[in-house]
Order: structure tokens, then C-alpha cells, then sequence
């Protein structure tokens, strides 16, 4: 009989218009595409998946049937999404349009389907139109009111307005950074905070879901396993949790059993954090040059020997002023004696000065004794400078880095190590030995495996009494390093990696939340978030480290340009000195 056929309309898009799909069903959409099933004839099931798979994410359904068998298919559709361990959404997804004489009402107000309308008619006559609305603490079916000043979505399907509905969602992370994921239980109650908790919070709030958390049992990431996965990407792989919201990498061999959400929430590098155990006072065998750089001690050394051969000029001027008699060879020979003397003296005098001696005996002119000054406090700057540099590198406690790159750390006497929860290892491991990342996991692997599985505090904890370098996430060392000032970075950016969050493979979640996080990442709100919750160091509480530096010449090049002004200003005094002498020989002879 046809009232005992179950006849259900796929409809994409629709324009019959016969008592059989009355004209509300017109509206769902305008091409001309529609799929009948009858599923008195076919599996039920089936028939839901190959309309899952073909229309989603826009399933719009009119089935016309009789009461018994309407009741029937809708607890079906209810309960599918489930069956497929949540790899498909009818629940959010589909929009139902039920064209019946009448329904059991109250077993019908159960559903958690979100978007269904029930259209009662004789034969081709409309009787009443439902919808049904969900509430806090209820599900109803109720009259639509005039739909004159919306549109037919938002009168038929009012909950489409409330996104997902309140839907719970189980949500897997893994507690171990101090930035993502911070774990804290306090009497008996367990809180989650972090960025990426903030950036879920944010997802939920748009979406209109909720969730509570899980962890995986074994404390592991996700590394390949007898051709599987454990951990998080196993949790997603099995389809056991709905999403994993924390910082998780994506790699090429995971993305074969789990989907990501894109954009990435962040990108991260590896980094090498120690602690310098090693501290020793500053010991050369040129301790004492120092404090000057070496281009300051050739300049000094050329002013010191031109301001001895000026000396010595100014004090015989008079022996080259005076005439030589005619045919006095010892008369010569004298003035050359004295002239070598007087070189003799200056150079004496001028290194005396160098050592803040002065001179023993002052200049004689009053060109010599400008000379003299500016010489004084070039060099009095100078040497108040040299030993106070001196001072400082013979009493100042120096840091010395044991290595600065990533060779060095492999050929020094320092242990490395990282946790082997995650894929960096998988990744180093899988190296050429011979590479350097391949010559770093040989080092790595030289610990007791178990202790690399064990937690941060344990690694970082041996960081502090031990020679041990530890390879972290950027993020997570800055975390550690802002409050230790004896914690050091290698500065070696290696294994840049993004970080997501994972969704079983196939997910019908992954469209809605790709979305809201592009729109997160356009608008600025994740790096809003990670400004919040990333931490760069602060070493104003730490005491200050004095290392040793050689003065330039650049810094004190202004005693020497007293100097250079000095000893100008004496030849032009020199020079009136001499001209006085000629004139008052002049006068004397006449």
C-alpha cells in the first residue's frame, strides 16, 4: 500500500512542487539536483553515510512518511553519529524537513538533532508547521511564528543562530609546557590554563560548545607504534576524543592518521638551554696589555717619541741660534754631544711621564713648558683609565662559556638530552649518524632511556647541579631561563616545527574550526594571546656580570687631541720666542 512505503527525499535543490513536497521544501535551495531513496528497500544506514559523504557540510533532508516509520528514521539519524564515533554531524549539519500526518510529539522532543521542522498536512493542505527549539534544560517542539521579517533559516531553524548548540566535546592535551597547557589541582579539582586553553576558550565561546578535558595515558605526543601511533595522535586515530587542543607538531607522518586545524597556533624551534658551572677570574699572559686596545698603544708610543724629539728641539734651539766660528771643528762636535744629550733627557723624562713620574727637570722655555702641560693631561687621562681597566680585569669574576655552537657542545665534556615523548626525537634519530643532528642524538641517546621519558622537572633538575644541556622548545626555555640568571642559551635554532591542534582524520568539525581560526589569526587575537601568556627574560633582578673590554681610541681620543693642540700652540710660542731673540740681537749689535 503507499501509505506502507518509506519514501525519503534527499533534496540539494528542488523545484517540484506537488503534495508530496509542498512548497516550504522549495526553499531550501534553488538548483535543480534531487536524490530519492526509498528505504524500505534500502539500508538505512548506508543510505545516511552516502548522504553524509556527498552533501556535507549541507545536508537538507525532506522525508515524507508515515508516523510509525518517521519516528523509526529520526531515532536512526539521532543516534548515527554516534555509531560513526562522531566522523559525521547530522546533528549540526543536517536541516530536516518532516512531512507527516502526524508524529509521536514527545518521542521527537528527545532528539538532539539541532535544525528539524515538522510539517502535519491532509494531503495537499498545510495543517501546522513546528520547529524544533532546544533550551538550556529542554527541548521542545514549537509553533513558527510569522516568518514576514526573517528568512526562511532563521524562521524554520531558529537553533542554527546558536551554533553548535551547547554541544560537549571531549578535548585531549598534555601538561608539560608552561606556556600552552599549565596544569594545577587544588583540593581535589583540576584547572587548565594557557595559551592554548585560551585559544580553545575563544573556539568554544564562537562556536557555542563545551568540553571537558582528558590526558593520554602513557604521557606521550604521538610516535609511531607497530604501524599506528600512541599518545594524543593515537587518542585522535582511534576517533577516542573529539579534539586535541595543545601544542602539538605537525609532521608529514602524522597527517596520515589525524587532520590539523590551520592556521597554525604558533611556530616553534628547538633550542639548547644549560647552565655555566664552570667561573674563573679573568688569567692571560697579556693581562697587562688589556686594558688597551692596540692601535691606543701605537698612537701613544708615536706621540711619546715626536713629543721627545720636540723637547729636544725646544731645549736646543739656542745651539743652532748661536754662530760658529770659523775652523772650530770641537765647537761642532760639542753642539752635536749636547743636542744627542738633551734627546737623551726628554726620551727619559717623557717615559717617566707615561708612568705618572713627571719630570725631573722642567724645560727651560716657555714652548717646552706648553708642551709639557698638554703632554701632562693627555697622559693623566690615559693612565687614570689604563689602571682602573687593569684593576677590573685583575679583580672582576668572569663567565666562561664552555662552548657557542652546537659543535662545541658535542665536543665538550657537557651531557645533552631532551624528552622522548615527542617527534624531535623521531626526527633526530632518523638522521645520517654522521650528520650533526645524527652526531647530537648519538649524544642524546647515551642517557638512560628511561630518564629522557621522565619528566621536565627531572631534566631540569639535573640541569641545575649537573654539566647538562637540554633541547626545549624557544617558548618553553624562555619560560625556565626568566627567572635563573645562571641558565644560558647555545642560540642554535634547530627543528623549526609548527604547532596546531588535531582533530581525528576526516572530522566534520574541521571546516567550522579552520575557520574561526583564520578568522582568529586575521584579526590579531592569536598573537593577542600569545603576547599574554609568552614570557621573554628579564635580567634587571640579576646582578651585573663586569666582563672586560679594551678602551679605543675612539674613547679617549680626546686626550690625545690635547696633545696635537698642545704641541701646536708650542711651536707657535717657539716661534715667538725665537723672533724676540733675533730682535733683541738686533738692537744689541747696533
Amino acid at each position: 500500500m503507499e501509505e506502507d512505503m518509506i519514501r525519503l527525499y534527499m533534496l540539494e535543490e528542488s523545484k517540484e512542487n506537488d503534495c508530496s513536497t509542498p512548497a516550504l521544501a522549495q526553499s531550501f535551495t534553488n538548483s535543480p539536483t534531487l536524490l530519492v531513496f526509498d528505504v524500505s528497500v534500502v539500508d538505512v544506514n548506508n543510505t545516511l553515510q552516502t548522504i553524509h559523504e556527498a552533501f556535507f557540510p549541507d545536508i537538507h533532508v525532506v522525508a515524507s512518511m508515515s508516523q510509525g516509520y518517521m519516528t523509526e528514521l529520526m531515532k536512526t539519524v539521532d543516534s548515527f553519529d554516534a555509531k560513526t564515533k562522531r566522523l559525521t554531524d547530522f546533528r549540526h549539519h543536517s536541516k530536516w524537513l518532516l512531512l507527516t500526518d502526524g508524529i509521536n510529539v514527545p518521542e521527537l522532543q528527545t532528539l538532539d538533532l539541532e535544525n528539524v521542522v515538522l510539517l502535519r498536512h491532509d494531503k495537499c493542505w498545510i495543517q501546522n508547521v513546528f520547529t524544533l527549539r532546544h533550551h538550556s534544560t529542554k527541548t521542545e517542539l514549537v509553533p513558527v511564528a510569522d516568518c514576514s521579517s526573517r528568512t526562511t533559516m532563521e524562521c524554520y531553524f531558529p537553533n542554527v543562530a546558536y551554533g553548535y548548540n551547547n554541544r560537549h566535546l571531549l578535548v585531549t592535551v598534555l601538561a608539560e609546557s608552561k606556556v600552552y597547557v599549565v596544569k594545577s589541582t587544588n583540593n581535589g579539582t583540576t584547572k587548565y590554563i594557557g595559551y592554548a586553553i585560551d585559544v580553545l576558550d575563544t573556539i568554544a565561546d564562537v562556536l557555542n560548545f563545551s568540553y571537558s578535558i582528558t590526558e593520554p595515558e602513557d604521557q606521550s605526543w604521538g610516535l609511531p607504534v607497530n604501524n599506528t601511533y600512541d599518545g594524543i595522535v593515537g587518542q585522535l586515530n582511534r576517533t577516542e576524543v573529539d579534539l586535541a587542543a595543545c601544542d602539538l607538531a605537525i609532521e608529514e607522518g602524522r597527517s596520515k592518521f589525524i587532520d590539523y586545524v590551520l592556521p597554525p597556533i604558533s611556530t616553534e624551534y628547538f633550542d639548547v638551554v644549560y647552565k655555566r658551572h664552570d667561573k674563573q677570574r679573568s688569567s692571560s699572559l697579556y693581562l697587562l696589555a688589556l686594558p688597551l686596545r692596540p692601535d691606543v698603544y701605537l698612537v701613544l708610543f708615536l706621540i711619546a717619541g715626536f713629543c721627545s724629539l720636540l723637547f729636544a728641539l725646544f731645549e736646543s734651539a739656542d745651539i743652532f741660534m748661536r754662530a760658529t766660528p770659523a775652523g772650530s771643528d770641537g765647537e761642532g762636535l760639542g753642539r752635536f754631544m749636547k743636542v744627542r744629550q738633551n734627546l737623551f733627557h726628554a726620551c727619559w723624562e717623557v717615559t717617566g711621564s707615561l708612568f705618572k713620574q713627571g719630570f725631573s727637570k722642567y724645560p727651560r722655555g716657555m714652548s717646552g713648558k706648553v708642551l709639557m702641560a698638554s703632554l701632562w693631561m693627555s697622559l693623566m687621562v690615559l693612565t687614570t683609565v689604563y689602571c682602573a681597566n687593569l684593576v677590573a680585569a685583575l679583580s672582576a669574576q668572569t663567565d666562561v662559556r664552555p662552548f657557542t655552537d652546537l659543535d662545541g657542545l658535542l665536543d665538550s665534556d657537557y651531557s645533552a638530552g631532551l624528552r622522548t615523548s615527542g617527534i624531535s626525537h623521531h626526527i633526530l634519530k632518523t638522521n645520517d649518524p654522521s650528520s650533526l643532528y645524527g652526531r647530537l642524538w648519538s649524544k642524546i641517546n647515551a642517557n638512560d632511556p628511561a630518564f629522557l621519558k621522565s619528566s621536565n622537572e627531572n631534566h631540569l633538575k639535573r640541569l641545575e647541579r649537573e654539566k647538562y644541556a637540554l633541547m626545549m622548545f624557544s617558548s618553553q626555555l624562555e619560560q625556565h631561563m626568566a627567572d635563573d640568571c645562571n641558565l644560558q642559551v647555545l642560540g642554535e635554532r634547530l627543528l623549526y616545527l609548527q604547532i596546531s591542534f588535531g582533530l581525528p582524520k576526516g572530522s566534520p568539525l574541521k571546516a567550522d574550526i579552520d575557520k574561526v581560526m583564520s578568522q582568529m589569526s586575521a584579526v590579531g587575537i592569536l598573537d593577542r594571546l600569545w603576547e599574554k601568556w609568552s614570557v621573554k627574560r628579564n635580567l634587571t633582578h640579576c646582578p651585573e656580570k663586569r666582563t672586560l673590554e679594551s678602551i679605543t681610541l675612539n674613547q679617549i681620543g680626546g686626550g690625545f687631541i690635547v696633545v696635537c693642540v698642545g704641541t701646536a700652540f708650542s711651536m707657535i710660542v717657539l716661534c715667538f720666542e725665537k723672533l724676540k731673540q733675533c730682535a733683541s740681537r738686533g738692537s744689541s749689535y747696533e
